[in-house]
């Protein structure tokens, strides 16, 4: 009964929608229905074959709209396509700290876009120019990726080397913090120039650490920083409360062996050291925190090529992962860093096909703040979504083989 009820109301509020959409206007060009398509649900990694799904004011209205040809809406005929949550980069680099060119900015963030990466968190960057390329693009003045950012914090020796070296002034989203630091004012600084978080960089110790991430947590703000904050170690870091740790190959900072942490050491025996490794102590606080790791593989897989060992180790714990590339745009690759990334997560970590999908849209939707938003098909949420013409829980290339990205519930041209 209570099923009927629910199946009624829902028929109820889609058809005076579409009727007070449609008495506006001969053609409700708001309303976008995406016909017979296969939705992958990422909570469960099981597709909803052939559904009809109703997208109207840039979110999704309903992912299971019956089988009416809607007149005064665009209808597109997906049979046979894949329906997935936008992909997010969770850790990126689209502008220059200082000088930044916005045009270039604004490219990066198409170039994601027209690949299927329909927001990105930048992880330090000139917070004005990213402050107004999200306004821009939220608001539909320009076309990209949304995207999220970091005030980016760090202690004494990191800017100065304790040797007052810095002579620029620091900024809203790159502060100098130290066990002096009005903390609260910081934050609140951090949060009126439009950043989502912190990330905590570098020179904090396992004292001051904990305050600080406290301090950004009560301002409302996400904070993110590296899993090695010299002097506080990783679990140090992970014993603080932050919420994202980025960089897999800074955990060789737990590794007792002193020849391990020599660059000419062989390859062979850097392998040996890591599958002893006992990870676990690490990831047991990383899950009682429910932190997440930021990868980044693609920035040092061709120094550290023993991540791949190490994360495989971090994912049989249990570890939440988020695919980050950490990678400046090169616009003339064909196809964005993060695809690299998923596909090494499957091929040489050992993640199902599904967990590395959910890295990039519902881990990644927690890493900016955004879960109840994006990262998952569900009615009300955003409609940023990718159609594919392959399965990618079959062969992770197919995200390569785009039919089709919405963003904002608009189809975008990716030509």
């Amino acid at each position: 009964m209570k099923s009927k009820i629910k199946s009624l109301f829902i028929f109820t509020f889609f058809f005076l929608l579409c009727r007070q959409a449609a008495s506006a206007a001969n053609t409700d060009t708001s309303l976008l229905i995406l016909k017979n398509v296969n939705v992958l649900d990422v909570n469960t990694g099981k597709y909803l074959k052939g559904r009809n799904v109703a997208i109207s004011q840039g979110r999704i209205l309903s992912i299971d709209a019956g089988k009416k040809i809607w007149k005064n809406a665009k209808v597109v005929d997906l049979s046979g396509k894949y329906l997935i949550p936008g992909l997010i980069d969770g850790h990126v680099h689209v502008s220059a700290h200082k000088k930044n060119n916005m045009e270039n900015t604004y490219s990066h963030l198409n170039y994601y876009l027209r690949h299927g990466v329909t927001s990105v968190r930048d992880a330090s960057g000139d917070g004005a120019s990213l402050l107004a390329a999200q306004r821009a693009i939220n608001n539909g003045e320009r076309r990209g990726a949304s995207v999220y950012f970091a005030a980016l914090m760090a202690g004494d020796w990191y800017f100065n080397r304790d040797l007052n070296l810095r002579k620029d002034p620091y900024l809203p989203w790159e502060q100098l913090v130290t066990e002096k630091t009005n903390l609260d004012s910081a934050m609140r600084v951090a949060k009126a120039c439009g950043a989502t978080g912190v990330k905590l960089y570098h020179s904090f110790d396992k004292v001051l650490l904990p305050k600080v991430v406290a301090s950004a947590k009560a301002q409302g703000l996400k904070t993110w920083g590296h899993v090695m904050m010299y002097p506080a170690n990783p679990i140090d870091v992970a014993s603080s409360g932050v919420e994202v740790l980025s960089h897999v190959f800074m955990l060789e900072n737990l590794v007792t062996d002193t020849l391990f942490l020599k660059r000419k050491t062989p390859i062979s025996y850097k392998d040996s050291v890591i599958n002893n490794f006992d990870v676990k102590p690490f990831c047991d606080i990383m899950k009682a925190n429910n932190s997440i790791l930021d990868a980044t593989l693609c920035v040092s897989e061709e120094r550290d090529p023993w991540i791949f060992t190490l994360l495989k180790k971090i994912y049989k714990e249990g570890v939440a992962i988020s695919a980050g590339t950490d990678q400046i745009v090169d616009l003339k690759r064909p196809y964005p860093r993060l695809l690299d990334e998923l596909e090494s997560f499957v091929e040489k970590c050992g993640f199902s096909p599904i967990d590395a999908l959910r890295s990039a849209t519902i881990v990644s939707s927690r890493v900016i703040g955004q879960e109840k938003n994006i990262g998952t098909i569900e009615n009300g949420k955003v409609a940023d979504l990718l159609v594919l013409n392959g399965d990618p829980l079959i062969d992770m290339r197919k995200l390569r083989d785009i039919n089709m990205v919405i963003k904002f519930g608009k189809i975008v041209d990716i030509k």
